[in-house]
């Protein structure tokens, strides 16, 4: 802990960090297990509850709170950042310019640097929009009218769990603190809801509006027809100041514009409004409806330009990661959050590497298409087989052979389980056959863009051989497929790639644990096994940054 504190201050990202302490944690723990148990909780919210953690730190407490839910983290050190767990979401980096009223979570926790812990406190109060609030604040907050404005304003009751000091801590500080807990919940059993809506509270705030109550209006909204995103993206890159930079300019620009057409909606006079049917809940609607579309699009367009990340991932894996990644589309548009947004990409694109490979391998297993290791004496009968789903219980310590037969994938148009076809192919295995070419290339096999199943110029037929080429002209071939109306694949690999693929699958198991092992085990010369070891690709910080064009 003293070596990672003395390497923030010397990068000056220090900002006041004091790790919480583990019988704060403990106090912490125990009232939230208390009150996500009752009875009129537990019917709303399981035993995990997401936690976003303000001010996280390296994430250790964030991961202790949320016991297996989902985690998220505003974070400004990016130090820090990179020392969390690949499962923490970074949902903003500058604390006072993240918005709280979009980020749905059942717990914000936060221990905030003393000497602003009052403002950090006001603005978790007022935006929050989760079912509890857990603030560890110097001892001295008590009696702040600045603080009981806020949680009057927000319906809020609240209570002391506990009092503590940092003196035997592993930062220590002569520091006192309380921990508070906040309940922002009323109603019971199915009937949960934010007692002060905290959007509500903003929008009046900031938006003031006169007209006189009256029935919602119909407020669609529509997209400027004038110039889209990518015309204006095209137009500004001209100025080489780089993707990262133009997408926060342009975003901001188009939310300063939407604010201030909403500022001068709400300077019309108040027959006007009135007569148009337009009132302040319809205003603040609409509002709220655009600033998510717009934070929406900005993410989007981003995240389609990770395609040097994403176009390494399988189907399955790609479409986990996007769909993450679009699940949190509120995340405010900053430079900043960009850059924690992207180290979370990487982080998780290796470990998705990784584990697709796997997958991919288990998907082949069957009893005609293993090898056995050296060492593994087990003889496995048509019995074991028969009676398991994919393979025989504690099946391990094996390899595919160069030539397989798949019953599972699917082939030739016609198949009863899948009629979504393309050139005759069946869809699933269109994709299962693009997932072989994407592990291929990260194992340094890579096959040129017209090598894709779906883009073969020779029609599908049954029993008839499809060659995927990775230099056609020198006859370098990866695999032969063959197709049948029964729903079989009859592969036959490169022999190079087949013993990559091998080798890898076994040390990703953890069953070879370096190449020369490997070469005993798979019956490989040592020399091949070498620079077979660990050959599946991994993204590095910096040099996956860059390749996505971030400075």
């Amino acid at each position: 802990m003293s070596a990672l504190v003395t390497e923030l201050k010397a990068m000056n990202q220090d900002f006041e960090w004091y790790p919480t302490t583990q019988p704060m944690i403990g106090c912490i723990k125990k009232d939230m297990i208390q009150y996500f148990n009752t009875y009129e909780n537990r019917q709303s919210v399981l035993s995990t509850p997401s936690v976003m953690d303000c001010g996280a730190g390296d994430g250790r407490v964030t991961t202790q709170l949320a016991n297996g839910g989902k985690k998220y983290a505003i974070e400004k050190s990016k130090r820090l950042i990179k020392e969390m767990p690949n499962d923490i979401f970074i949902v903003g980096t500058d604390f006072f310019n993240t918005t709280l009223i979009d980020k749905k979570v059942d717990v914000i926790f936060c221990n905030p640097p003393y000497s602003e812990y009052m403002q950090w406190a006001h603005k978790i109060i007022m935006e929050a929009n989760s079912s509890m609030i857990y603030l560890i604040l110097p001892s001295r907050w008590q009696g702040s009218s600045y603080l009981e404005k806020a949680l009057a304003k927000r319906k809020a009751k609240w209570k002391v769990i506990g009092s503590y000091d940092f003196l035997n801590a592993e930062r220590q500080a002569r520091a006192t603190v309380d921990i508070i807990a906040i309940k922002l919940i009323s109603g019971a059993n199915y009937n949960h809801h934010i007692k002060t809506d905290p959007f509500d509270i903003w929008f009046k705030e900031n938006f003031k509006i006169n007209a006189t109550k009256t029935n919602l209006s119909d407020y669609e909204t529509k997209k400027q027809q004038s110039k889209t995103l990518k015309q204006k993206l095209d137009k500004k890159l001209t100025t080489n100041k780089g993707l990262v930079p133009v997408l926060v300019l342009l975003y901001n620009q188009e939310m300063e514009h939407l604010q201030k057409m909403f500022l001068t909606i709400c300077e019309l006079d108040t027959d006007i409004l009135k007569e148009l049917d337009v009132n302040s809940n319809s205003i603040k609607g609409a509002l709220e409806q655009r600033i998510t579309g717009l934070k929406t699009k900005y993410w989007n367009e981003l995240f389609n330009n990770y395609d040097k990340i994403t176009r390494r991932l399988t189907h399955d894996s790609r479409k986990t990661m996007l769909d993450k990644l679009t699940s949190h589309t509120s995340i405010d548009f900053t430079e900043s959050n960009i850059y924690a947004v992207t180290v979370w990409v990487i982080k998780n694109a290796n470990k998705y590497y990784d584990t697709q490979l796997i997958d991919l391998v288990e998907n082949m297993i069957n009893d005609a298409n293993i090898v056995l290791y050296k060492s593994n004496k087990r003889i496995f009968t048509d019995q074991d087989w028969r009676y398991s789903h994919r393979s025989p219980e504690n099946l391990s310590h094996f390899g595919l052979e160069l030539r397989i037969i798949l019953h599972h994938i699917g082939g030739i148009k016609g198949d009863s389980w899948d009629y979504n076809t393309s050139q005759n192919l069946s869809t699933r295995a269109h994709d299962f056959l693009d997932d072989v070419t994407t592990i291929a290339n990260n194992l340094g096999f890579e096959l040129p863009e017209c090598e894709n199943s779906r883009q073969k110029t020779d029609e599908w037929l049954s029993n008839k051989s499809q060659d995927f080429y990775q230099n056609k002209v020198a006859n370098k071939i990866l695999m032969s497929v063959k197709a049948f109306k029964n729903g079989n694949l009859h592969i036959k690999f490169n022999q190079k790639f087949i013993k990559t693929l091998n080798v890898e699958f076994g040390r990703l198991k953890g069953w070879l644990t370096n190449h020369v092992q490997a070469s005993d085990e798979l019956h490989i010369p040592i020399k091949e096994t070498k620079s077979l070891f660990k050959a599946n690709y991994q993204l590095p910080h910096i040099k996956g940054l860059l390749q996505i064009g971030l400075k």
